[in-house]
């Protein structure tokens, strides 16, 4: 038992003994200033092992072991009549017998803070057990250097390694289970030597292999046995750049290798302390380099409640109609591979995403956006030549439109460069939804319904954009929606390319011949936006054209030039210009009953 030092109750036992009840023996009374002496009685049981803070109190006060479970969760002979016991039921009949004695004067319940194993989630019980390690808390400033010497994306996850090596201890590589991949050793039974496997004879399990020696080289005797213990998961996943590289088949040529250090280590932020460090420890203990030059950090898909979504969800969740949103394959079957896809690629790096259906159908909007898009231009486009030069002049908003592709496909490579693709995403999106289909789309229409107005030129120009605008979307969005994007592919532009998929074209690059300045869209677009918001307020419909539109402007003479955009813009085939104070437009529709 411990109790604080300064604890007045308890301060005249320490040194004393404690009887234990039931089972006839007596534990010491110590005193420790990690007891809380507000918390319950004031007194901690050290029970080898409740928790950590039992194994810490063995440890340093070096208290008597009584090992009191197997290794399949059951009561030993310590137990007495509880012997063979699970635990759980162990401790019921224990509370019932310390009842039945009169050794309970009360109860309260209190709130513990317990480890649960993650999967069986029950309280973690302690043995000890012989262990292998990988001595790496010396080395703490040489793996600090090495985290410096990798990129990190997100900077700021790089942190969280640095944490975790400045307090690492030394790396327990043993498990005791069945699977796994086994060491390949031999121990005397009766001196505890070492045998090792010979290389040759790699790989090898000695739990079902004789070793190669008879006898014991350190004592002469026969008792050799198998080491039935397996490797931690992390020893034999952290070689995977070097296994990728074929560490163990080119030692000679190795430091010429092409792959090693790989480009890049994609994972989530959860396994930094785990895949991500002890991959850069074996790196470094044994190629004394980096593993990767880059790792890109994710987070984890979340449900509803901001708990990761794992394959327990994915099996046990059911809604009422049999859809399981946690299971990737129904929701495919809902809303389409791609619109999951485009859920997913909206998280930020290093950031948890909650699932949200509304987010999914939102993605699916996207695909059948796109479809329709391209349905909608190839009507456009009936009559264009593939291979037509690009129009020695062209109307404003065509400049514009490539412009803003131009400085779309720019921000998108840059945060791609960065693994950055939420952000990339988010880039495409806004020009894929604001620039092409709510502004330019719209602004182009009159020129192929109106052909009085409107000059062949000026259609070859529209056309020869849409060719080039579309091909460039269908690209950028390859990443996130690669089956939609190959579809198109295959139906518009694959006729007229060598290569047989989208997805192995090169990414879409910007274009200086698409660069242009254009500081009078800025006034256009507003008034775009202007007419669409009077049509509402005077209930004029879309479809209404308009005999004629007055605009008054503080710089109406800059607009001029712009006439047959505006009126496009507009939907009218004239234009009154009239200098003012501020924006201000004045509709009136051809036919006045439609207003």
């Amino acid at each position: 038992l411990y109790c604080h030092p300064t604890d007045a109750r308890y301060a005249h036992l320490v040194g004393k003994k404690a009887h234990v009840p039931l089972f006839n023996y007596d534990v010491e009374i110590h005193s420790s200033e990690d007891v809380d002496p507000t918390y319950g009685t004031g007194l901690m049981m050290v029970c080898t092992f409740g928790d950590v803070e039992d194994v810490n109190k063995w440890k340093k006060d070096k208290l008597p072991l009584r090992i009191i479970l197997t290794p399949n969760g059951k009561m030993t002979d310590l137990a007495g009549e509880f012997e063979g016991l699970p635990v759980e039921e162990a401790k019921s009949k224990v509370v019932q017998k310390l009842k039945e004695n009169g050794f309970i004067i009360g109860e309260k319940t209190v709130k513990q803070v317990i480890s649960i194993g993650e999967r069986s989630e029950r309280p973690v019980e302690y043995l000890p057990v012989p262990q292998w390690f990988v001595k790496c808390s010396d080395l703490k400033d040489d793996l600090l250097k090495r985290v410096d010497e990798i990129n990190w994306y997100p900077n700021f996850l790089k942190q969280r390694a640095i944490d975790w090596i400045e307090g690492v201890r030394d790396w327990n590589i043993t498990r005791q289970r069945s699977y796994g991949v086994p060491f390949p050793l031999w121990k005397c039974a009766d001196c505890g030597e070492v045998i090792l496997a010979r290389k040759e004879d790699l790989p090898i399990d000695p739990r079902h292999t004789t070793c190669h020696l008879d006898v014991c080289p350190k004592c002469g005797r026969k008792h050799i046995e198998g080491e039935q213990d397996v490797m931690d998961t992390w020893m034999t996943s952290s070689g995977t750049p070097l296994i990728n590289s074929n560490w163990s088949g080119y030692e000679k040529s190795f430091g010429d290798s092409k792959v090693y250090p790989m480009s890049i280590r994609v994972q989530a932020h959860d396994i930094i302390r785990t895949w991500a460090f002890y991959t850069i420890l074996k790196s470094h203990l044994l190629t004394n380099s980096i593993p990767w030059k880059d790792i890109m950090i994710s987070g984890h898909g979340q449900n509803e409640n901001g708990k990761k979504i794992s394959k327990r969800d994915m099996e046990k969740y059911t809604e009422k109609d049999g859809y399981n949103r946690y299971q990737p394959l129904a929701v495919m079957h809902k809303f389409g591979a791609d619109a999951l896809r485009m859920w997913a690629s909206s998280s930020r790096l290093g950031m948890d995403l909650k699932y949200s259906e509304k987010d999914v159908q939102t993605g699916r909007k996207t695909v059948l956006k796109l479809w329709n898009v391209a349905r909608f231009v190839m009507g456009y486009l009936e009559d264009f030549e593939v291979d037509s030069h690009k129009p020695q002049t062209q109307p404003i908003e065509d400049r514009w439109v490539l412009n803003e592709l131009h400085d779309t496909i720019e921000r998108a490579t840059h945060h791609f460069e960065k693994y950055d693709y939420a952000l990339a995403k988010e880039a495409i999106d806004k020009f894929f939804w604001t620039v092409l289909c709510d502004r330019y789309l719209e602004m182009i229409k009159e020129r192929f319904w109106n052909q009085d107005l409107y000059s062949d030129e000026n259609r070859l120009s529209a056309m020869w954009t849409l060719w080039e605008v579309l091909s460039a979307v269908i690209g950028l969005y390859a990443p996130f929606i690669p089956f939609v994007t190959e579809e198109l592919y295959q139906r518009i532009y694959k006729p007229f390319e060598k290569t047989k998929s989208i997805h192995i074209t090169a990414y879409p690059e910007s274009k200086k011949e698409w660069q242009s300045e254009t500081p009078e869209m800025d006034v256009i677009l507003e008034i775009l936006s202007l007419a669409r918001k009077q049509r509402t307020e005077q209930k004029i419909a879309n479809s209404v054209k308009m005999k004629e539109v007055v605009i008054e402007a503080p710089h109406v003479d800059s607009l001029k030039p712009h006439e047959l955009t505006l009126c496009s813009v507009l939907r009218t085939t004239k234009i009154i210009f009239s200098k003012g104070d501020q924006l201000r437009l004045t509709l009136q529709p051809e036919d006045q009953n439609d207003a």
